[in-house]
This record gives structure tokens, sequence and C-alpha cells, in this order.
């Protein structure tokens, strides 16, 4: 009965780049159960620009961050135009709460948060695992099961065609294959040292014939430089880029390194396999594919998931670059047959 019923939904996930894509699978699932409902998605600038030419998402709805009370109040007499059959709610704060209520959706679907069950018509107990099935319990109530899994981002022929023909260029260098690196993160406790990438960097262009590219985004250009001043000139900084060009060029290497970020999902999202740093965070980020491989140093209190350590991160400060180059050529011997 309720399936039937089924006409428009409203995703909310707003604020990091990260979770916006690993929300994308939500869309495809309610596609999958629903071909002819009409699936809406609310979200921040710049996670805005990944869900374009999504074939699982018919309308990309914007708020902002710091939205007053009068945008606000705009924002939920627009959703409420709608006239949304079900909300789910996967940011689940006060301000997303209040929205997913504003809506006047009959179903309102979240996680259980002290003090907002009023706001909510359903609230719903997460299960373990890989951030994508944490999200799926959410589906629950409108009786929808699914195997899906793969976050998707959809670039254009041309934007694909962009990523290759910058791949050419870098291609003078000289080096068989190239990778992309993303050395940045906005915590400390995710954040494997500048220095530790550009010694990987450059025993991968010794040993494997890689050409790194580092990945930066706004404020993040010291980090990159830093990376390729410590790889001895082996690693190259990418150019500026905008986040669908920077999945553009995710999408034509032959892999990606990097912290526990947005640009690991990015690569899940476009088929390019990634080898990733981990500090605090735990394996619930990481794609179930031996494809992505996720590595850490393994001391007794991984995983934190902390975002201030007093111990001076040594998760991340004594995990060697040698054993990461083990672990990367085990890997690319195994999954990608180095």
């Amino acid at each position: 009965m309720i399936q039937r019923s089924m006409k428009r939904f409203l995703i909310i996930q707003l604020r990091q780049v990260g979770d916006v894509i690993l929300t994308t699978p939500i869309a495809h699932i309610l596609k999958e159960a629903h071909p002819a409902a009409r699936v809406a998605f609310l979200t921040e600038s710049p996670s805005h620009h990944l869900l374009s030419h999504n074939p699982y998402i018919d309308e990309v709805l914007v708020t902002r961050r710091r939205d007053g009370v009068w945008r606000t109040l705009n924002t939920i007499w627009r959703l409420r135009q709608h006239r949304f059959d079900a909300v789910l709610d996967f940011m689940a704060n006060p301000r997303s709460a209040q929205l997913a209520f504003g809506s006047g959706a009959p179903m309102r679907i979240s996680y259980p948060k002290k003090g907002r069950g009023r706001l909510y018509t359903h609230q719903v107990t997460p299960a373990d695992g890989y951030a994508v099935t944490y999200k799926k319990s959410l589906l629950a109530p409108l009786q929808i099961t699914s195997d899906w899994l793969r976050p998707e981002i959809f670039l254009t022929p041309m934007e694909v065609l962009w990523g290759q023909e910058l791949r050419k260029e870098l291609a003078q260098h000289g080096r068989q294959r190239l990778i992309t690196v993303d050395p940045s993160h906005r915590r400390a406790t995710r954040r494997w040292p500048a220095a530790h990438f550009g010694e990987l960097c450059r025993m991968l262009a010794d040993r494997l014939d890689l050409l790194p590219v580092v990945l930066w985004g706004p404020d993040e250009l010291p980090v990159a430089e830093a990376v390729v001043k410590a790889s001895r000139g082996s690693a190259v900084v990418a150019p500026a880029t905008d986040l669908r060009q920077s999945a553009a060029l995710i999408k034509a290497a032959d892999a990606h390194l990097g912290n526990c970020s947005a640009p690991r999902h990015i690569a899940v999202a476009v088929n390019t396999p990634s080898f990733t740093i981990l500090g605090s965070t735990s394996r619930g980020w990481a794609y179930p594919s031996d494809r992505h491989l996720s590595v850490r140093k393994g001391i007794e209190c991984q995983p934190c998931n902390q975002n201030y350590c007093d111990i001076g991160i040594i998760c991340l400060t004594t995990y060697d670059p040698r054993a990461a180059l083990a672990a990367f050529r085990r890997w690319a011997m195994a999954e990608l047959g180095w």
C-alpha cells in the first residue's frame, strides 16, 4: 500500500561533499522502486554541482548554511509547493529537521534524535557497516530494500574528454601511469603528513613508474606544494579545478591515493581504484570492494573517530611511507595487475 502511493520524494543531505556523494545511492534505489516517482535532493553549495546530470534525481534544490529566518521560511515555502509524499533527512540536525517538518510531507523519516521526535513520523535506528548501508536504513518505513551500494557521479562526455586531455598533457612527464593524490583534510586526525605523502609519491614514481598528480581545493595549495617539494619533484601539482573537473581528472587516472575525504568517495563514484590512509576514521567510510583499499597503522586506539588527539596523532605521524608503499604494491599487483 505504501509503495503504490509514493509519487514524490525529497532527500535532505546538507554540508560536506563526501556525505552528499554517499547519499546518491538512495536516489538510485528510490527510482528503481518507483520508476515514475519524482525524486528531489536538497543540499548546499558547492556539493550540488556533483548531483548534476544524475538520471535518478529529477531536481536539485539548493539552500545556504547560514540562511536567516526569512530565507529559511522561503525554502520551506518552496518545499511545500512540491507536496512531497516522503522526506528522508540524512542530515538529522536541527536545521534539516525544521526543513523536513516544514515540508508538510506525511512521512518524514530520519535517525533517532533526542528532542526532535515530534518533527518526524519515523525515526530509524541505522544498521552498522558501510556508510551507504547506514543510510539505506531510512528506507525501511517505505518498505524498500536493495543491494545497491555504489555512489555515483555522472560526468558529461565533454567533462570526460576534458579529463582525458589533461591526462595527455600530464603524460609529457614521461610516466607510464597517473595517480591522483589528495593530501588534504580539514581535520589533523585524518590527515597523513605532507612529508609522508611526498616520500610515498617519490617511491611510487621511482618503483612503479607512476606520475602522482596532487589535487587541491580552496586554501589547500600550500599543502599540495609541500607534497611536491617532499617528493623531490616526482609529483606535480594539479591545475586549479572545480569539483566536477576534479572528478573528471580522478576518472581519467589509473588510481587515486589520499586521506579519508571527499576525493576517495569521488573515486568510487567514477570507478577509479583507490588507496586510502586512515587516521582516526573508522572503516565505515570504506566502499566494500578489493579495488578500494584502506590501510592504517593499527595502534590500539584506532579508530577513535575523534577530531583532536592528546598523544600527537601517532596513528598517522608514525605510519611510515615504506609501509604504505609495501601495502600499495601488494594491492596494485593483486587487484590492478600492475
